[in-house]
């Protein structure tokens, strides 16, 4: 019986592929002007960037010739619900308990991995590809398979050079491109554009996948895009989840450690990570804050993630209610079973020193007041 172990592919190679791979290479091109900051040391990654893109660049083409009239066809005419909120506030898990809802679709992984080439592969590409990543998410352990719900800043960032997830390779840049690309000030109207129509064509294509079901996705970065979304889906629904802040900064921490060190093409200053997490949390939340008013009623819910913690059915039910959102009770038994199978999983524990601690109340007490969070004592 062949196994992952019997490829004998560095350890983190499959996480790698996964999370940088495949990118298109006229996307690699046009980050050129970031190459001035990629450390010698980290070569061999850049090569892996650059191989798998030329390795799949037959396979895009053969998608574009193949595929395109049907893709162009498609009409989302049936507006997604969005799961938003901070990374690290449950958005994974919400996600993963939503589309137990079988009258859903979503982007997965698989998908996520190979955006420009999914459909043509999807016979042989995914059954090889599953066989070379891990099961597993490096930061957090939950089940990572390739046809397990994905977010879909990561295909964006292999498909323009407007996504947020380029700071994947170029940390250095993290506000950079969060000012630009995600909170949109500076964009050019062309790259805003570009990013409408690239964000439409992937999820056209998650669509097909689904077979034209409407589409549940999950992203935290577009909790700062609320407005943009708007404009592309104006009646899209909307699913917050928020977390208590001092949770959220110590699960942060592990998270930009452990991704950054999969990814990054540039050295790493681990003193300034905090401030990066600190800055990123500041400026989402209080953009979404002041973007939320714009939702139209009925189309936003905003759930704490220690209360679905405690009763997802409940949690689950209340969403279905306020969203106008059909199918519940035929859902519920998937929803029971899902959330049996995750009883024996445990969350990574954090614990954060006085002194992160009072830099979290100081930063972020905004987040403390609006979402009705205790301080300390």
């Amino acid at each position: 019986m062949t196994s992952e172990k019997s490829f004998n592919l560095p350890k983190d190679f499959g996480y790698q592929l996964g999370l940088i791979g495949f990118t298109r290479l006229s996307n690699i091109v046009r980050l050129i002007h970031f190459s001035i900051g990629i450390h010698p040391r980290y070569g061999l990654r850049l090569l892996l960037v650059i191989i798998s893109s030329l390795i799949t660049l037959p396979l895009r083409l053969w998608e574009t010739i193949a595929c395109s009239q049907q893709i162009a066809k498609i009409e989302i005419d049936r507006a997604p619900v969005f799961i938003i909120g901070y990374w690290r506030s449950g958005t994974t898990h919400l996600h993963n308990l939503m589309t137990q809802d079988k009258t859903f679709g979503y982007l997965s992984m698989y998908q996520a991995m190979v955006p420009d080439c999914s459909l043509v592969g999807q016979s042989w590409l995914k059954p090889l590809l599953s066989k070379i990543v891990p099961l597993k998410r490096p930061m957090d352990n939950m089940i990572w398979p390739v046809d397990a719900p994905q977010e879909e800043e990561f295909p964006l960032a292999k498909m323009t050079p407007h996504a947020f997830y380029i700071n994947f390779l170029f940390p250095h840049k993290t506000l950079y491109l969060f000012k630009k690309y995600v909170l949109m000030e500076g964009a050019p109207q062309r790259a805003i554009d570009e990013f409408k129509q690239k964000y439409y064509k992937l999820l056209q294509i998650a669509t097909i996948h689904a077979d034209n079901k409407p589409l549940i996705l999950k992203n935290p970065v577009n909790t700062a895009r609320v407005r943009l979304l708007l404009e592309m889906f104006p009646d899209a629904k909307f699913i917050h989840i928020y977390r208590s802040p001092y949770d959220i900064f110590a699960s942060s921490q592990n998270l930009h450690h452990t991704l950054s060190k999969l990814t990054t093409l540039q050295v790493i200053d681990s003193a300034n990570a905090d401030e990066t997490v600190l800055s990123l949390y500041e400026q989402m939340m209080q953009r979404f804050l002041l973007d939320r008013d714009s939702i139209g009623d009925g189309h936003l819910v905003e759930i704490r993630f220690e209360d679905l913690e405690r009763d997802p059915i409940a949690e689950l039910s209340r969403i279905y209610k306020t969203l106008d959102l059909e199918g519940f009770d035929r859902a519920e038994p998937a929803f029971k079973a899902y959330i049996d199978s995750q009883k024996s999983y445990k969350k990574n524990n954090f614990n954060l020193s006085v002194e992160d601690s009072k830099r979290v109340e100081q930063r972020w007490a905004f987040a403390f007041s609006n979402f009705n969070y205790p301080l300390q004592k």
